[in-house]
Protein backbone atom coordinates (compact mmCIF):
# COMPACT_ATOMS: atom_id res chain seq x y z
CA UNK A 1 0.00 0.00 0.00
CA UNK A 2 1.32 3.38 -1.05
CA UNK A 3 0.33 6.00 1.56
CA UNK A 4 1.01 8.79 -0.69
CA UNK A 5 0.22 8.46 -4.26
CA UNK A 6 0.63 12.63 -5.11
CA UNK A 7 4.89 13.50 -5.59
CA UNK A 8 6.79 14.40 -2.96
CA UNK A 9 6.12 18.10 -2.82
CA UNK A 10 3.08 19.48 -1.97
CA UNK A 11 1.63 23.08 -1.11
CA UNK A 12 -1.43 24.48 0.01
CA UNK A 13 -3.07 27.58 2.14
CA UNK A 14 -2.08 26.50 5.62
CA UNK A 15 -4.23 27.58 8.64
CA UNK A 16 -3.57 30.04 11.40
CA UNK A 17 -5.53 30.94 14.45
CA UNK A 18 -6.93 34.56 14.64
CA UNK A 19 -8.86 35.72 17.18
CA UNK A 20 -11.73 37.74 15.28
CA UNK A 21 -14.33 37.09 18.00
CA UNK A 22 -16.72 35.24 15.26
CA UNK A 23 -17.88 31.82 13.53
CA UNK A 24 -14.23 32.05 11.74
CA UNK A 25 -11.01 31.63 13.78
CA UNK A 26 -8.18 31.71 10.96
CA UNK A 27 -6.57 32.94 8.15
CA UNK A 28 -4.38 31.01 5.40
CA UNK A 29 -0.96 31.67 4.60
CA UNK A 30 0.73 30.01 1.74
CA UNK A 31 2.80 27.30 2.50
CA UNK A 32 5.01 24.88 0.21
CA UNK A 33 7.40 21.71 1.00
CA UNK A 34 9.44 19.98 -1.16
CA UNK A 35 9.13 16.73 0.99
CA UNK A 36 5.74 14.57 1.56
CA UNK A 37 3.64 15.42 4.16
CA UNK A 38 4.19 12.91 7.79
CA UNK A 39 1.86 11.24 8.81
CA UNK A 40 0.56 10.79 12.23
CA UNK A 41 -2.25 8.39 13.19
CA UNK A 42 -3.99 8.68 16.74
CA UNK A 43 -6.35 5.00 18.53
CA UNK A 44 -7.49 5.41 21.59
CA UNK A 45 -7.78 2.15 23.53
CA UNK A 46 -9.24 0.60 26.85
CA UNK A 47 -9.11 -3.25 26.84
CA UNK A 48 -8.57 -4.12 23.29
CA UNK A 49 -5.27 -6.42 23.65
CA UNK A 50 -7.42 -8.88 21.13
CA UNK A 51 -7.46 -6.01 18.78
CA UNK A 52 -4.89 -3.75 18.61
CA UNK A 53 -2.03 -5.73 17.28
CA UNK A 54 -4.65 -6.25 14.34
CA UNK A 55 -4.76 -2.56 13.39
CA UNK A 56 -0.97 -1.30 14.12
CA UNK A 57 -0.08 -4.62 12.08
CA UNK A 58 -1.77 -3.22 8.60
CA UNK A 59 -0.95 0.25 9.61
CA UNK A 60 1.24 0.98 6.57
CA UNK A 61 5.47 1.39 7.38
CA UNK A 62 5.54 4.30 5.68
CA UNK A 63 3.35 6.22 8.54
CA UNK A 64 5.61 8.34 10.22
CA UNK A 65 4.28 7.92 13.91
CA UNK A 66 1.32 6.06 15.62
CA UNK A 67 0.15 7.10 18.82
CA UNK A 68 -2.11 4.70 21.06
CA UNK A 69 -3.58 6.61 23.45
CA UNK A 70 -4.26 4.13 26.92
CA UNK A 71 -7.61 4.62 29.04
CA UNK A 72 -5.17 2.78 31.90
CA UNK A 73 -6.44 -0.55 30.46
CA UNK A 74 -6.59 -3.41 32.74
CA UNK A 75 -5.69 -6.15 30.09
CA UNK A 76 -2.24 -6.38 28.09
CA UNK A 77 -3.33 -3.54 25.76
CA UNK A 78 -0.21 -1.59 25.79
CA UNK A 79 1.78 -4.36 25.86
CA UNK A 80 0.51 -6.00 23.09
CA UNK A 81 0.73 -2.03 21.00
CA UNK A 82 4.47 -2.29 21.78
CA UNK A 83 5.28 -5.67 20.26
CA UNK A 84 3.27 -5.30 17.30
CA UNK A 85 4.79 -1.95 16.18
CA UNK A 86 8.46 -0.99 18.87
CA UNK A 87 8.35 2.62 17.67
CA UNK A 88 4.50 3.25 18.96
CA UNK A 89 4.49 5.90 20.96
CA UNK A 90 2.25 5.32 24.19
CA UNK A 91 0.52 8.07 26.05
CA UNK A 92 -1.51 7.55 29.52
CA UNK A 93 -4.87 10.11 29.58
CA UNK A 94 -5.15 11.64 32.26
CA UNK A 95 -9.28 11.62 32.09
CA UNK A 96 -11.36 9.39 31.04
CA UNK A 97 -13.48 9.18 28.27
CA UNK A 98 -12.52 8.47 24.16
CA UNK A 99 -13.07 12.61 23.62
CA UNK A 100 -10.49 13.41 26.32
CA UNK A 101 -7.91 10.07 24.63
CA UNK A 102 -8.66 11.33 20.94
CA UNK A 103 -8.28 15.31 22.53
CA UNK A 104 -5.06 14.20 23.95
CA UNK A 105 -3.19 12.64 20.70
CA UNK A 106 -4.58 15.09 18.24
CA UNK A 107 -2.73 17.92 20.31
CA UNK A 108 0.72 15.39 20.84
CA UNK A 109 0.49 14.37 17.22
CA UNK A 110 3.82 15.63 15.53
CA UNK A 111 2.97 14.86 11.51
CA UNK A 112 1.33 17.52 8.77
CA UNK A 113 -1.66 15.15 8.86
CA UNK A 114 -3.36 13.34 11.56
CA UNK A 115 -5.88 10.04 11.56
CA UNK A 116 -8.15 9.39 14.24
CA UNK A 117 -9.63 5.84 14.11
CA UNK A 118 -10.73 3.14 16.32
CA UNK A 119 -8.85 0.10 18.17
CA UNK A 120 -11.50 -2.52 17.64
CA UNK A 121 -10.95 -3.39 14.29
CA UNK A 122 -13.55 -1.82 12.83
CA UNK A 123 -11.89 0.61 10.76
CA UNK A 124 -9.67 -0.91 8.11
CA UNK A 125 -6.27 1.41 8.10
CA UNK A 126 -5.75 0.30 4.31
CA UNK A 127 -8.01 3.38 4.01
CA UNK A 128 -6.28 5.64 5.09
CA UNK A 129 -4.14 6.64 1.83
CA UNK A 130 -7.90 8.03 0.32
CA UNK A 131 -8.17 10.58 3.53
CA UNK A 132 -4.68 11.97 2.89
CA UNK A 133 -5.18 12.10 -0.83
CA UNK A 134 -8.64 14.52 0.20
CA UNK A 135 -6.70 16.61 1.92
CA UNK A 136 -4.01 16.90 -0.33
CA UNK A 137 -6.60 17.61 -2.89
CA UNK A 138 -8.07 21.33 -0.55
CA UNK A 139 -9.19 19.99 2.43
CA UNK A 140 -8.70 20.82 5.79
CA UNK A 141 -10.58 17.96 7.54
CA UNK A 142 -11.41 14.84 6.30
CA UNK A 143 -14.44 12.77 7.21
CA UNK A 144 -15.03 8.80 6.31
CA UNK A 145 -18.99 7.88 5.11
CA UNK A 146 -20.65 5.24 5.22
CA UNK A 147 -23.59 6.13 4.08
CA UNK A 148 -21.92 7.41 0.97
CA UNK A 149 -21.14 4.99 -2.40
CA UNK A 150 -18.22 2.64 -1.75
CA UNK A 151 -18.66 3.03 1.60
CA UNK A 152 -20.73 0.96 3.99
CA UNK A 153 -21.43 -1.04 7.36
CA UNK A 154 -21.66 -4.58 8.63
CA UNK A 155 -22.27 -3.31 12.27
CA UNK A 156 -24.61 -0.17 12.67
CA UNK A 157 -27.53 -1.39 14.11
CA UNK A 158 -31.09 0.04 13.26
CA UNK A 159 -31.42 2.05 15.94
CA UNK A 160 -27.94 3.48 15.74
CA UNK A 161 -29.10 4.23 12.14
CA UNK A 162 -32.09 5.64 12.68
CA UNK A 163 -30.64 8.04 15.26
CA UNK A 164 -27.94 8.85 13.07
CA UNK A 165 -30.46 10.13 10.20
CA UNK A 166 -31.97 12.48 13.12
CA UNK A 167 -28.94 13.93 14.34
CA UNK A 168 -27.14 14.35 11.16
CA UNK A 169 -30.56 16.31 9.65
CA UNK A 170 -30.82 18.62 12.40
CA UNK A 171 -26.50 19.42 12.36
CA UNK A 172 -27.18 19.93 8.76
CA UNK A 173 -29.67 22.30 9.26
CA UNK A 174 -27.86 24.13 12.33
CA UNK A 175 -24.42 24.83 10.30
CA UNK A 176 -25.62 24.88 7.10
CA UNK A 177 -23.37 21.39 5.60
CA UNK A 178 -24.37 18.59 3.54
CA UNK A 179 -23.15 16.11 5.25
CA UNK A 180 -23.93 12.40 5.06
CA UNK A 181 -22.09 11.55 8.29
CA UNK A 182 -21.72 12.56 12.05
CA UNK A 183 -21.14 10.04 14.25
CA UNK A 184 -18.03 7.97 12.56
CA UNK A 185 -14.74 8.55 14.07
CA UNK A 186 -12.59 7.92 11.30
CA UNK A 187 -11.46 11.34 10.34
CA UNK A 188 -8.25 12.67 9.23
CA UNK A 189 -7.42 16.55 9.24
CA UNK A 190 -4.31 18.64 8.92
CA UNK A 191 -2.48 19.16 12.24
CA UNK A 192 -2.69 23.01 11.89
CA UNK A 193 -5.99 23.01 12.76
CA UNK A 194 -5.96 21.54 15.87
CA UNK A 195 -5.35 24.58 17.77
CA UNK A 196 -8.05 26.69 15.89
CA UNK A 197 -10.53 23.28 17.39
CA UNK A 198 -9.45 24.30 21.04
CA UNK A 199 -9.17 20.62 21.89
CA UNK A 200 -6.42 21.42 24.88
CA UNK A 201 -8.86 21.87 27.16
CA UNK A 202 -10.30 18.37 26.91
CA UNK A 203 -7.44 16.73 26.96
CA UNK A 204 -6.16 17.95 30.49
CA UNK A 205 -7.68 18.47 33.71
CA UNK A 206 -8.34 22.18 34.79
CA UNK A 207 -6.34 23.64 36.91
CA UNK A 208 -6.65 24.08 40.55
CA UNK A 209 -7.74 21.48 43.39
CA UNK A 210 -8.21 17.78 42.27
CA UNK A 211 -11.65 17.48 40.75
CA UNK A 212 -12.99 13.85 40.55
CA UNK A 213 -12.47 12.22 36.90
CA UNK A 214 -15.19 11.50 35.43
CA UNK A 215 -16.76 11.67 31.99
CA UNK A 216 -17.13 15.45 31.22
CA UNK A 217 -18.80 17.27 28.02
CA UNK A 218 -16.12 16.51 25.28
CA UNK A 219 -14.60 13.27 26.92
CA UNK A 220 -17.55 10.89 25.55
CA UNK A 221 -18.33 9.66 22.16
CA UNK A 222 -19.99 13.27 21.52
CA UNK A 223 -15.84 14.28 20.30
CA UNK A 224 -16.36 13.82 16.60
CA UNK A 225 -19.70 15.91 16.24
CA UNK A 226 -18.13 18.44 18.68
CA UNK A 227 -14.74 18.67 16.21
CA UNK A 228 -17.02 18.20 13.21
CA UNK A 229 -19.06 21.28 14.12
CA UNK A 230 -16.14 23.29 15.39
CA UNK A 231 -14.51 22.96 12.06
CA UNK A 232 -17.58 24.06 10.50
CA UNK A 233 -17.83 26.69 12.79
CA UNK A 234 -14.79 27.89 11.75
CA UNK A 235 -15.48 27.54 8.22
CA UNK A 236 -12.88 25.01 7.38
CA UNK A 237 -12.88 22.98 4.53
CA UNK A 238 -14.77 19.88 5.46
CA UNK A 239 -14.72 16.63 2.79
CA UNK A 240 -16.07 13.38 3.19
CA UNK A 241 -14.85 10.07 1.61
CA UNK A 242 -16.09 6.46 1.16
CA UNK A 243 -15.34 4.16 4.22
CA UNK A 244 -16.39 0.75 5.60
CA UNK A 245 -17.17 -0.05 8.99
CA UNK A 246 -16.58 -3.83 9.96
CA UNK A 247 -17.73 -5.50 13.12
CA UNK A 248 -15.86 -5.56 16.31
CA UNK A 249 -12.99 -8.01 16.15
CA UNK A 250 -13.60 -9.04 19.85
CA UNK A 251 -14.91 -8.12 22.65
CA UNK A 252 -18.00 -5.34 23.73
CA UNK A 253 -18.34 -1.97 22.04
CA UNK A 254 -18.16 0.76 25.01
CA UNK A 255 -20.76 2.86 23.15
CA UNK A 256 -23.92 3.28 24.52
CA UNK A 257 -26.44 4.32 22.22
CA UNK A 258 -29.35 6.34 24.26
CA UNK A 259 -26.68 7.89 26.58
CA UNK A 260 -24.40 8.54 23.94
CA UNK A 261 -26.57 9.52 21.52
CA UNK A 262 -28.26 12.39 24.17
CA UNK A 263 -24.37 13.44 24.83
CA UNK A 264 -23.80 13.62 20.88
CA UNK A 265 -27.22 16.09 20.85
CA UNK A 266 -25.53 17.90 23.07
CA UNK A 267 -22.94 18.56 21.65
CA UNK A 268 -24.84 20.04 18.31
CA UNK A 269 -26.26 22.31 20.23
CA UNK A 270 -23.79 23.57 22.69
CA UNK A 271 -21.35 23.89 19.70
CA UNK A 272 -23.77 27.10 17.69
CA UNK A 273 -22.32 29.67 19.99
CA UNK A 274 -18.78 28.36 19.56
CA UNK A 275 -15.99 30.82 18.54
CA UNK A 276 -12.49 29.95 18.93
CA UNK A 277 -10.10 31.65 21.22
CA UNK A 278 -7.14 29.64 21.07
CA UNK A 279 -5.59 28.03 24.08
CA UNK A 280 -2.55 25.60 24.07
CA UNK A 281 -1.55 22.36 25.66
CA UNK A 282 1.76 21.18 27.58
CA UNK A 283 3.27 18.69 25.73
CA UNK A 284 2.06 15.17 26.25
CA UNK A 285 4.95 12.82 27.80
CA UNK A 286 5.28 9.13 26.68
CA UNK A 287 4.99 6.30 29.05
Amino acid sequence: MELIGAGPGWSRLAVRPFRAGGPAPIVRVPWATPRRPRVSVVIPTLDEEANIGWVLGRIDASVEEVIVVDGRSRDATVDVARRSRPQVRILEQPLPGKGAALALGLCAASGDIVVMMDADGSMDPREIPAFVQSLLGGADLVKGSRTVRGGGSHDISALRRCGNRVLIGLTNGTYRQRWSELCYGYAALWTDIVPVLELAALACPAPGPARRLRADYGHGFEIEALIFCRAARAALRIAEVPSFEYRRRSGASHLRPWRDGWRVLQAVTRERTWTSGHAGLPAATDT
